[in-house]
């Protein structure tokens, strides 16, 4: 098979007409492709705005062509499994995409893992989240952050990583064959969308299932069972307890609980820096206008923005098309997050706006990351006496005025006007104001015609904990930490990947034994 690049495409073209330019670009005649598809899809707005493509194409007698410029030879890397004959049952804490592609890629290789997961089923599970985003009724354990495929499942399910990993087409190749879009491989910044993602987890659920994994539901860990040299012998949850040589613990950056009993069990766990922020929210049509230039190509266009002072600001999460929601999973706590659906027609883009918070500003402590967060999303709870979120002007952000929103936040539960320089401390107010002053430069409109929705706590885990080169937790044999949860993670894609190696070196470590 070969792989031919800088293949470029008007915005107003047919992908049908990939064809016609490879087989004049080869000087092919029609019976000698034998198959075709699209590998890579970019939109190049730097001069004329065009697609640029990587192809695919498997055609007779190839070595001849290689010649040509921008064609190489594409081999696929083989992720294929050696099968395992044994009974141990590795019992999966956590059910987000480390916990999903680490259950997927261990039943491969002929192992049937055992699923924990304090959360519900996604039908179950969304009505509670509907409950809360209508009503403001809290589930505690049922939520955008708990429940069947982890917090992902409520948000924009973007598949974009920057890490370089053979294993990123085995994730997408899962998906599809679960029901997303084939384009996913391709596609730039590709994103399932929250209401498919939905569909899609339920049928990989369901899947797992008939082959013979064992799911347990509304069932949450309590303490891992240790002996006495401290290795792994299972877990005790709020049912019973389940014995085992191996847990892969992807408990999701919200599971404070979890994490401070495996930490008062002597866990090795260190703070790591994060992020805190709030959500923008701008008219779609400025956002398509300055990215796009003004072409109607019937998207909804992101951005990355990024600003460096002593301290990092950032775009985190933009969720083109979409809604700011309530995130919180903690009751008398507020916390925003994004979402949307897979047209991404909502009228509103959203994104988190972070500043770099370094483990040296956390009170004393490993877990002191996790106090920081409570206070913001207790203050902000004080503050609003409901779930309404907070909400400004930025344009009054900036200049310390105080007005009426310029439109009405995409938020469910409704906001309140508040002054966040009274929120932030003073530095960090202060570098948030030179980051948007940088963004407005490079989307003119960003101040004028945005507001400001949050805070915005859960961007990432303060803590880690911490692995060995095995993957293992390093005092706990046994023990295999994996996701966002556990420090190693960012993302669907980046967590999944991380699912995966634990799994492959859980594969490696039984073969290697028997």
């Amino acid at each position: 098979m070969l792989l031919i690049s800088e293949i470029k495409l008007n915005i107003d073209d047919n992908e049908e007409d990939l064809i016609k330019i490879i087989k004049k670009k080869l000087h092919l005649h029609n019976n000698e492709i034998k198959s075709f598809k699209i590998h890579k899809k970019s939109l190049d707005a730097r001069k004329d705005v065009v697609y640029k493509y990587q192809v695919l194409v498997e055609l007779k007698n190839e070595n001849k062509y290689l010649k040509n410029k921008n064609v190489v030879k594409y081999h696929k890397v083989d992720t294929s499994v050696k099968k395992i004959n044994s009974d141990i049952r590795p019992l999966i804490v956590g059910y987000g995409p480390s916990g999903i592609f680490a259950t997927f890629r261990l039943l491969e290789a002929g192992l049937k893992p055992i699923v924990f997961e304090k959360g519900k089923r996604i039908k179950e599970r969304q009505k509670d989240v509907e409950d809360f985003f209508n009503k403001g009724i809290l589930n505690p354990n049922s939520n955008v952050q708990f429940g069947e495929g982890g917090a992902g499942t409520f948000s924009d399910a973007k598949l974009t990583t920057r890490i370089k990993d053979p294993f990123i087409e085995y994730i997408l190749d899962i998906f599809i064959k679960f029901g997303a879009k084939e384009n996913i491989k391709y596609i730039p910044h590709a994103h399932i969308g929250t209401d498919e993602i939905r569909k899609i987890i339920e049928r990989m659920t369901d899947y797992l299932i008939s082959q013979g994994v064992e799911f347990h539901f509304e069932e949450e860990m309590e303490q891992l069972l240790l002996d006495k040299k401290h290795a792994i012998q299972g877990i005790k949850t709020n049912k019973g307890d389940y014995l085992s040589s191996i847990v892969v613990l992807g408990i999701g950056h919200s599971a404070y609980k979890t994490i401070k009993n495996i930490y008062d069990q002597g866990i090795n766990i260190s703070p790591k820096d994060m992020a805190i922020g709030f959500r923008v929210e701008h008219p779609q049509s400025l956002i398509n206008a300055n990215q796009l230039k003004g072409l109607n190509t019937n998207e909804a266009s992101e951005y990355f923005l990024r600003y460096n002072d002593e301290k990092a600001v950032y775009s985190f999460c933009m969720c083109p098309g979409g809604m700011v929601i309530p995130a919180s999973s903690d009751l008398n706590r507020i916390v925003t997050n994004g979402m949307s659906y897979s047209l991404r027609n909502s009228g509103f883009a959203n994104s988190a706006i972070l500043v770099q918070i370094n483990k040296e500003e956390y009170e004393p402590g490993d877990l002191g990351g996790f106090e920081l967060l409570k206070e913001y999303e207790e203050k902000a709870f004080q503050i609003s006496s409901s779930y309404k979120a907070l909400s400004m002007n930025i344009k009054d952000y900036i200049e310390g005025t105080n007005s009426p929103l310029i439109f009405k936040p995409s938020y469910p539960l409704g906001t309140i006007v508040y002054d966040f320089n009274k929120f932030f401390n003073e530095k960090d107010n202060g570098y948030f104001k030179k980051a948007l002053k940088d963004f407005d430069k490079k989307i003119p409109g960003f101040i004028k015609e945005g507001i400001m929705i949050g805070p915005e706590t859960r961007s990432s885990s303060p803590i880690r904990i911490n692995r060995d080169e095995t993957y293992q937790s390093i005092n706990t044999k046994g023990l295999y930490p994996t996701g966002e949860g556990a420090g190693y993670g960012g993302g669907i894609m980046s967590c999944s990947l991380d699912g995966i190696r634990i799994a492959n070196a859980i594969i490696a470590k039984i073969h290697n034994s028997v």
